[in-house]
């Protein structure tokens, strides 16, 4: 799987207590003028854009407040439901083993990605099929080139068994059927309507490194073909069971395999399939096979197309990092990678991706399943909070981080919990604009229950200077008589209450922040 690096879990976030103090630096060189329109309509957030990837360690639950989880990642591909054997492909030495579940009982994986996910009150909940073929027979160890599938040590995938199904599968048979496990996971806890059942599958994870990832099972590079076929049919199968539920898909690892559902340009496939339909991208392609098939079917066998995302260019530097969320909605905005040295027709990355399911495929959501932007110090938590608030514009659906640091869940918590008593962002984004999002990103939402209350996400890019700005609050019809500030900034993950940074001066509210700072300013109006 591509990965920017190993994240380490950092420090549990801590409530903040006693307002801190903040001390002004003389210079007022980072200035800023950010307008909110207060007339103009809310435009709803999905609740499910601060989620993250459960990648085998629970104690992330624990440091961040969280709206969906992902059970996904590489491990999952070859996962077996009736064993709980996995096979760690490329990661490491082609294991297979009980990373994801050491005991035999059937589902035990899923079993307890559920009830952490329900005992953290995680509201959304999406697990990973497998349909690369063949999933692990075993705990042995590792998997030599010799041993690969076809072999005793990996049992064959069937999408749908077409019989009986079983909640006690026979793990010696040499099969492994996923409409069963489908089955298992809606017997057990009920369907995607349920207070416990899982609401959305996603069709594997990122197939286009199969070849890659997991040679010993796929060693052949996906087709266009294959890929579709398998989709469909799983798709189907999942709907059959339980109709509500959400099919993700198609999963893809990063921006080639949007462009061409390969790691390189060799794939003779596409380029025919480009040719004859004018597709810009892969995604094209992909929604409008999944479009056609589902209109044969008389049923929608794509509900939210997924995609991953690692920026590129926040591998380079602190100062890249907290620029680079840009590309995923600026026009124009060339980063410091190849991204934006050869793929520029694509950038704005969110914009040409709605444009892709509006034309092919009207009515599916957008999920990031997969996103990170590195950093282990401030730098991360201005990215994460940048990006969230980039989702929320963008109108994405659900997103889960892969992996995480203390920094990094700072960023969600701002949104989801930035008083550690449960106060979050609103849930209705009004538009806020800044004189220069090189320097400052702002994003504002109002409470659909409570309208006294205007949240505003701010983050200072600025490195050595403090950020002077001034939020000019047009159409407010009620007035704001109390500003707070929490904040992230300087050598510690925490959120702090700061004190004395922000002024109420009629419609206009004038905010202080540190250099290198990510913010939730919060306005109430009067009782």
């Amino acid at each position: 799987m591509y990965r920017i690096m190993t994240m380490l879990l950092a420090l549990v976030l801590t409530a903040p207590s006693a307002a801190v103090p903040f001390t002004h630096a003389a210079a007022e060189e980072n200035t800023m003028n950010i307008t909110i329109d207060l007339t103009a309509g809310g435009k709803p957030i999905s609740p499910y854009i601060y989620g993250i990837n459960q990648y085998g360690n629970q104690n992330k639950y624990k440091q961040v407040k969280a709206t969906a989880v992902r059970q996904g990642g590489n491990r999952t591909t070859a996962y077996n439901w009736e064993n709980n054997a996995s096979n760690a492909g490329s990661d490491w030495n082609h294991s297979s083993d009980g990373n994801l579940g050491n005991n035999e009982t059937p589902g035990a994986a899923v079993t307890t990605f559920v009830n952490e996910a329900s005992f953290h009150k995680i509201p959304y909940r999406l697990t990973t099929l497998q349909l690369a073929g063949y999933v692990a027979a075993d705990k042995n160890g590792s998997v030599t080139e010799a041993e690969a599938a076809p072999s005793a040590r990996w049992n064959e995938v069937v999408l749908t068994k077409n019989a009986p199904f079983t909640l006690v599968p026979d793990p010696n048979d040499g099969v492994v059927y996923m409409d069963e496990y489908v089955n298992f996971i809606v017997q057990t806890f009920g369907d995607s309507s349920s207070p416990k059942g899982i609401q959305g599958y996603s069709l594997d994870n990122e197939p286009a490194l199969w070849h890659n990832t997991h040679s010993r099972i796929h060693p052949e590079r996906v087709t266009i073909a294959e890929l579709t076929a398998k989709s469909v049919e799983m798709a189907k199968a999942v709907k059959a069971i339980d109709p509500g539920a959400e099919i993700f898909g198609p999963s893809l690892f990063g921006y080639t395999a949007y462009d061409h559902l390969a790691d390189d340009d060799s794939s003779r496939e596409w380029e025919q399939l480009k040719a004859e339909n004018g597709y810009h991208w892969y995604l094209d392609c992909y929604l409008d096979q999944m479009r056609q098939a589902s209109e044969k079917a008389g049923i929608r066998l794509l509900d939210v197309l997924d995609i991953h995302y690692y920026s590129e260019s926040a591998r380079v530097s602190a100062k890249d990092r907290v620029q680079s969320v840009r590309t995923l909605y600026e026009e124009g905005f060339r980063e410091n990678s190849w991204i934006g040295q050869w793929c520029m027709e694509s950038v704005p990355i969110l914009k040409t991706v709605q444009a892709s399911i509006d034309k092919y495929y009207p009515g599916t959501k957008l999920a990031i399943t997969e996103y990170n932007f590195g950093g282990e110090d401030v730098s991360a938590t201005i990215a994460m909070t940048e990006a969230l608030g980039c989702y929320a514009d963008a109108g994405v659906y659900l997103a889960t981080l892969w992996g995480g640091n203390g920094y990094q869940f700072a960023g969600i918590n701002l949104y989801t919990n930035y008083d550690k008593k449960g106060a979050a962002f609103g849930d209705l984004l009004i538009p806020c604009m800044t004189d220069d999002v090189s320097l400052c990103s702002a994003y504002a939402a109002l409470n659909s229950a409570d309208d006294s209350v205007l949240t505003i996400s701010m983050t200072n890019k600025s490195e050595t200077d403090e950020l002077n700005a001034v939020v000019h609050l047009n159409g407010a019809e009620n007035q704001y008589t109390t500003a707070a500030v929490y904040a992230v900034y300087g050598d510690s993950s925490k959120i702090q209450l700061l004190d004395g940074t922000a002024v109420i001066e009629g419609n206009a509210v004038k905010v202080t922040l540190p250099a290198y700072c990510a913010a939730m300013v919060v306005l109430h109006t009067a009782e």
